[in-house]
């Protein structure tokens, strides 16, 4: 039996992650049982959980909890023969074979943006115990391994690369009307310190052209009220920039507001992956991003880059989107085209061949 942490399946990034492979993973295994440990109310609203091989184990400890690491190795069936946690908080106190995905070091890497001693060592034991407790860990890109291995060294279990991916049905339909009613350049993400909107708000500042907006997706909790900076450079530029707050990863509006953007600009000083530029890409919608972290990786040739330390830069880029249409042209297109190499259904086939190395067995004998 596989045994698969699903609490956070309504975050963002992570939560992409577990919709879209989890059920993808179950297909590919055709296995008679995988145990889903999370909010079982939560969970029966997604129709593919309700279904063949899975079983649901209601389980509402908070994420980063002591409660978490008490109640799911009680949780966690007999019968299992690998646990597959999604994200690093995996439970210490299990002594069964564990799979873990590592998303991202943040946290060691920038412990200057993660507030709190206490989440900062929290983050440093946990990473550890991931690389010494593990039998297996998946990272979503070349540099996310890199970045885990060198804050993390002591460990020998296999660390492989499955990137993340885009659905299929991710595509531009011309039929779409612009859900904003002027140009707009986007940013999609959470709203934290690293995601460098104070920079992105200055560069804005520098771009003459009034006709275009700034419209911002993304869980803002603590963002006006946390940074005074912040608040009074959006004041400055009135109706030009607007917050939209969170919108769910299935809304259709998601999608039409990444097709009908001038540029989706994702200017981070840390990121290990960076799906927005992924699924902007996989729309049509040209990328501006930072050379920095697992970007390059992922967006290749099909991107303009820039610094993200230096604001008349990244002002710069946003400029040469919105005047050059063939630039942005040939953008969109080597866009589309990038997006096409990353597949959910790829990375399921490769999330399912450690799976079944972990057990030692074929797919289906679990």
């Amino acid at each position: 039996m596989l045994t698969i942490d699903v609490r956070m399946i309504q975050a963002a990034g992570v939560g992409t992650y577990i919709r879209e492979l989890v059920p993808r993973v179950a297909s590919a295994l055709r296995t008679r049982s995988i145990s889903l440990i999370g909010d079982a109310d939560l969970l029966k609203t997604f129709s593919w959980s309700r279904e063949r091989p899975f079983r649901i184990i209601d389980c509402k400890a908070p994420i980063y909890s002591a409660r978490e690491q008490i109640e799911l190795p009680v949780k966690i069936p007999k019968e299992t023969a690998l646990f597959w946690s999604p994200h690093y908080n995996h439970p210490l106190l299990y002594r069964g074979r564990v799979l873990v995905t590592v998303h991202d070091t943040f946290h060691l890497a920038m412990p200057e943006f993660v507030s709190g001693w206490h989440r900062r060592m929290y983050a440093s034991i946990m990473f550890r115990a991931v690389r010494k407790n593990a039998d297996g860990i998946l990272c979503v890109s070349e540099f996310g391994k890199e970045q885990l291995v060198m804050f993390c060294p002591q460990g020998k279990q296999l660390v492989t690369v499955v990137y993340n991916g885009v659905d299929r049905g991710w595509q531009a339909n011309p039929a779409w009307p612009s859900p904003h009613p002027k140009p707009y350049i986007l940013f999609v993400g959470n709203v934290k310190p690293h995601k460098n909107l104070r920079r992105l708000l200055d560069a804005f500042l520098l771009v003459e052209k009034e006709s275009c907006d700034l419209v911002i997706i993304g869980r803002r909790e603590g963002f006006l009220t946390g940074d005074p900076d912040l608040v009074q450079h959006a004041s400055r530029m009135k109706e030009r920039v607007h917050f939209l707050g969170e919108l769910d990863h299935e809304d259709d509006r998601l999608r039409h507001y990444y097709a009908a953007a001038e540029a989706l600009v994702l200017p981070s000083l840390y990121e290990s992956f960076g799906l927005p530029a992924l699924e902007a890409m996989a729309l049509g919608c040209p990328v501006i991003v930072s050379k920095v972290g697992g970007l390059p990786e992922v967006c290749g040739d099909a991107a303009l880059y820039v610094n993200p330390y230096d604001v008349s830069d990244i002002a710069a880029q946003i400029e040469r989107i919105l005047t050059d249409r063939t630039l942005r042209d040939r953008l969109k297109q080597a866009g589309i085209a990038r997006a096409e190499q990353f597949d959910w259904d790829r990375a399921a086939t490769s999330t399912v061949e450690v799976i079944t190395d972990l057990l030692g067995t074929r797919a289906g004998s679990c």
